[in-house]
């Protein structure tokens, strides 16, 4: 077993290709990064954030580039920032599998190279890897380089950073996260390429696409040859995404198709976990452990209803199921387990993430009891897609999607009475009003924080 501990660090050191080579052509992340249509380059982490020892938690959903963001983190540090090359280790620990390697591979790579900073991806790949990164902190094996932590579940990430506690070192904010691609990204995007695009266009392709790198480089290959995109194209990774959480939280899969399916006939619905469970083969308690797990996968909002007279969650009331992206939406379909969500829910999704992502101030706690974004409904059986809510600022916005060519004052009407204010969110129709108003999606994805605060 020593031998092969062994063995594997010098394959982990050889594969640090910077140490060869500063544009680190040979590794495989660096050429997908060079082979794409995207100039795509997230900074969840800055070189800033990385001068000083300490633990830095980066989460999100497989696919969304948080390697290929850590790997031109790295490329930053080296080639702007002058860090020595040999400095840096990166390696994923998805192919580790138990805590004793991954202790072993940890010491190993800090007494041979002694590193400034050291990248672990997919971390929550080992069950009780917060054991190990503690103990290596308190022994001091670690106190003289920056770690980062990737992994695309809160769920052991969450578990793992509050027992470091006292252990993060000096970093601002050591818990990041990097979701999807929002709406400006992809427009950045897609216009690198085909710079006329309307913003109609795009919002079109927005719809249907969603934000996923690999997806939106798809596309654009699409529309360069003037092919039409396909958005059940490279659904089976996807798929994987979806079945990676399942399986590592040793869930059922048929099951897991169970809940997609009804994921899919509810669209933006509100349901009850008792309603949700009606249909399937489980109970209310296990549906709710199979929609936590997609939560801290980052990949299903569970949206609760928001009591405006007590100011908590009101925890008898119906919930919203959200996928936090579209593309996520087609996955039903492919599997023969229901149909794709219709447009109007698509836009409804789109909304929610956007609140989500601007709003909600502890999302790297993943998205199974958001605590700044709500949906909202009466005594009376009045409603509200979304409830932004604040409590330090004492902030209760409301948002309702509209998804229909006529608006009259009437859609306006429950927010304004109920709220004071608010805005309606349209395909096309733009109107302000004394207390509210209506604009299209295009621009309340530009514009939303500002229409609100």
């Amino acid at each position: 077993m020593a031998y092969s501990i062994q063995s594997l660090i010098q394959e982990i050191i050889s594969q640090n290709y910077w140490r060869i080579d500063l544009s680190a052509s040979m590794d495989p992340d660096v050429q997908k990064i060079g082979s794409s249509h995207l100039k795509y380059t997230p900074k969840p982490i800055a070189p800033a954030d990385c001068l000083a020892p300490g633990i830095i938690t980066l989460r999100g959903p497989r696919r969304s580039g948080k390697s290929i963001a850590v790997k031109q983190l790295i490329l930053t540090l080296i080639q702007e920032e002058n860090w020595d090359p040999n400095s840096i280790l990166w390696f994923t620990a998805e192919t580790t599998r138990t805590m004793a390697n991954l202790e072993r591979i940890i010491i190993g790579l800090v007494k041979e190279c002694k590193p400034r900073m050291l990248c672990i991806d997919e971390v929550s790949g080992v069950r009780g890897w917060q054991n190990v990164i503690k103990k290596l902190v308190d022994t001091g094996t670690l106190s003289a380089c920056v770690v980062i932590l990737t992994g695309s579940s809160a769920y052991d990430i969450k578990t793992g950073s509050e027992r470091m506690a006292g252990r993060r070192g000096m970093v601002a904010n050591p818990d990041r996260i990097l979701l999807p691609m929002d709406f400006t990204d992809f427009c950045i995007q897609v216009r690198r390429h085909l710079p006329d695009m309307n913003d109609k266009d795009l919002c079109q392709h927005y719809l249907v696409c969603g934000g996923f790198p690999f997806r939106v480089n798809h596309l654009i290959d699409d529309l360069k040859s003037g092919r039409a995109f396909d958005p059940f194209s490279q659904m089976q990774v996807l798929d994987d995404v979806f079945f990676y959480e399942i399986q590592r939280r040793k869930l059922d899969r048929s099951i897991a198709l169970e809940v997609m399916s009804r994921l899919a006939a509810n669209g933006c619905g509100a349901l009850s976990y008792e309603g949700f469970a009606k249909s399937l083969s489980i109970s209310r308690d296990s549906v709710r452990r199979y929609l936590d797990a997609l939560g801290d996968a980052f990949l299903v909002a569970t949206i609760s209803s928001y009591d405006t007279g007590g100011g908590r969650v009101a925890p008898k009331k119906d919930r919203k199921f959200i996928w936090i992206d579209p593309a996520l939406t087609y996955m039903s379909k492919s599997q023969g387990q229901g149909p794709e969500w219709d447009e109007a829910s698509r836009a409804e999704l789109l909304v929610f993430a956007s609140m989500l992502r601007h709003f909600e101030k502890r999302i790297w706690e993943g998205l199974s009891a958001p605590r700044n974004v709500f949906t909202w409904k009466s005594s009376s059986g009045n409603e509200i897609d979304v409830l932004v809510v604040d409590r330090s600022q004492k902030l209760l916005f409301p948002v309702e999607v509209k998804w229909q060519n006529v608006i009259n004052d009437w859609d306006f009407q429950v927010m304004e009475r109920a709220f004071g204010r608010g805005v309606l969110v349209t395909k096309s129709f733009e109107k302000s009003r004394i207390k509210s108003q209506a604009v299209p999606l295009t621009e309340f994805l530009f514009r939303g924080v500002g229409l609100i605060c």
